[in-house]
């Protein structure tokens, strides 16, 4: 095997496990705080540790990990202070996207889109909160990716993903997960009708009307 065959050989390991570990993170099997198993984990996916170290390290530069010193790697706790901030992001972003597809959406784009919101309405109405957070985070994604600007979807990409630390607490009731669909769905329609401008408000309100949930999500636990 050459070096250079054995090298991407490795950098596709790596990236295989860094996605296993993050999709661990996202589906809430390892909560904040947790300590990270390199050993375990390792034997869990068929590696060494070396590829489990170099996840972690990799989690790490995006905020979802903390690597301490002789004690090794914690998922990230989250700050409610900088959850909210992640939220008004967001929240511009999303005004900016939306408004963007509403100028120049293309028909299978919207068709991808519009099969989201009908996806989550059945998730939402059976009560399935993890296939709803899935399909909330996949359509936002996809609506990124139409917008057609690299470096919004990519600041979007690397602070949303720090969400996934807490986000999946604001749809653990089916109202919520109901309320943020109907949003999706106004959303779209201005998309969709061309109406820039009011895409662009619904969608700085679904932001806002998500950092909403994500409070009364926490309050609710810690009653």
């Amino acid at each position: 095997m050459s070096a250079k065959k054995a090298e991407s050989d490795g950098q596709a390991l790596s990236r295989s496990v860094e996605d296993a570990l993050e999709e661990m993170i996202a589906r809430g099997e390892l909560g904040p705080g947790q300590h990270i198993n390199e050993l375990a984990l390792a034997r869990r996916l068929g590696v060494s540790r070396g590829p489990v170290r170099e996840a972690a390290r990799a989690l790490e530069r995006m905020g979802l990990v903390t690597v301490i010193l002789n004690r090794g790697a914690f998922v990230r706790e989250l700050p409610i202070d900088e959850a909210l901030a992640i939220y008004e992001l967001t929240s511009l972003l999303n005004g900016f996207a939306a408004a963007r597809l509403a100028a120049a959406i293309t028909a299978a784009q919207a068709q991808e889109l519009q099969t989201f919101v009908t996806e989550m309405d059945e998730a939402a109405r059976e009560g399935r909160h993890d296939a709803f957070f899935d399909l909330n985070v996949r359509f936002h994604k996809r609506q990124f990716a139409f917008a057609g600007n690299a470096p919004i979807e990519a600041v979007y990409l690397a602070h949303t993903r720090k969400l996934l630390l807490l986000r999946r607490r604001s749809f653990d009731e089916s109202p919520h997960m109901l309320q943020a669909n109907a949003e999706h769905r106004g959303m779209l329609d201005a998309i969709l009708a061309g109406d820039a401008e009011q895409a662009r408000q619904l969608a700085e309100q679904h932001g806002r009307s998500g950092r909403a949930r994500f409070l009364r999500a926490i309050a609710y636990r810690e009653t």
